[in-house]
């Protein structure tokens, strides 16, 4: 059973667009409210699954062999990238 919706989104858009949208949406049988809250799905998905890949792409870089090669891509970080970082690894693994 899914859960009571408690939050609304309401979008300005071109006439256009949203009447094509609706009748689009109701000839494949669903409601905008369930396309759209899809569509929000989808694009979370995408961005945390982005967001994962840039951090193993520098944590790879932080992992070499060379002690040089180890700290050269964190020690180019500034403080709150450093903190930013951490606080986005945590997350993922809380």
């Amino acid at each position: 059973m899914s859960r009571p919706k408690q939050a609304s989104i309401h979008i300005r858009c071109d006439y256009d667009l949203a009447n094509e949208f609706k009748q689009i949406v109701e000839q494949n049988g669903y409601t905008k409210s369930l396309v759209l809250r899809e569509l929000m799905q989808h694009y979370i998905n995408n961005s945390k699954n982005q967001n994962m890949l840039s951090e193993r792409d520098l944590m790879s870089n932080v992992i070499k062999k060379s002690s040089a090669i180890k700290a050269a891509p964190l020690k180019d970080m500034t403080t709150d990238e450093l903190l930013k970082l951490a606080i986005r690894m945590a997350e993922k693994h809380i």
